[in-house]
This record gives C-alpha cells, structure tokens and sequence, in this order.
C-alpha cells in the first residue's frame, strides 16, 4: 500500500516597491521644490514560493528635500501605478512622519538646525 504525504509550503512576506516619481512637486512640510518617491507596500501570501494573494495595500510618499513620509490616498496611488502622469495633489496625502527640529536648505539642501534664520553652509535664508 502507498502512501501520499502534502507538505505545504505557505508564507506570508511584507513587500516593498518602488512604482515610480512624482517631479516638480511642493513638499508640504518643507515648503521647497521637490520630487515625490511613491513606494507600494503590501502583504502577499507565497504557496510553494508561488505569490498568490496580496492584501493590505498602501501607498506612500517619501520627498527626498526634507525626508517626511506621506500616505497617499489608496485610489490615487491605484491610478499612479497604472499612469504616472496624474496629478498627486497635496490633499491627497497624510502626513505620516516628519522631522520637527530641523529644516533643510532651499540652497544647499542640508540639514540646518531649526534656531538658524540663515544656512551655516551657504549663507541663504532660510
């Protein structure tokens, strides 16, 4: 008599991906011209290393100027994966992270401590 043993195999992994970015934007924190990084993030379940459900979708937006962290409105970064060349309009994120004791540059994009009114490195107002 034979006998059939199944061994499954399942997994679940949290993803990352960068979909794409956003140019010539306004950082709502910061305030300078700056370019959105729009990252998808979600849970998906793996059966025999086989990716076969993803669920718990979110979308984000780094900006490089001032590093805050929004997230993006899910239908506006379920468009922007399919084209990015719709509008990511400020209302349509919520701030997630920012960093409140410094500012960055407009001139020099460096890090300045907040109780300057000028940039230690270049000399610009801040």
């Amino acid at each position: 008599m034979k006998r059939m043993f199944f061994i499954a195999v399942l997994g679940v992994e949290d993803k990352d991906k960068h979909i794409g970015t956003y140019n010539n934007a306004i950082c709502p924190s910061c305030g300078g011209l700056t370019r959105y990084e729009v990252q998808k993030v979600y849970r998906q379940l793996h059966i025999f290393f086989i990716p076969t459900i993803k669920w718990n979708t979110r979308y984000y937006v780094r900006t490089p100027c001032c590093g805050s962290l929004f997230e993006l409105d899910p239908v506006v970064g379920k468009e922007f994966e399919g084209n990015p060349d719709i509008t990511i309009r400020e209302e349509d994120l919520r701030r997630v992270y920012d960093r409140p004791h410094s500012r960055y540059c407009a001139n020099c994009r460096v890090e300045v401590p907040e109780q300057f009114s000028y940039c230690p490195y270049c000399g610009g107002k801040l």
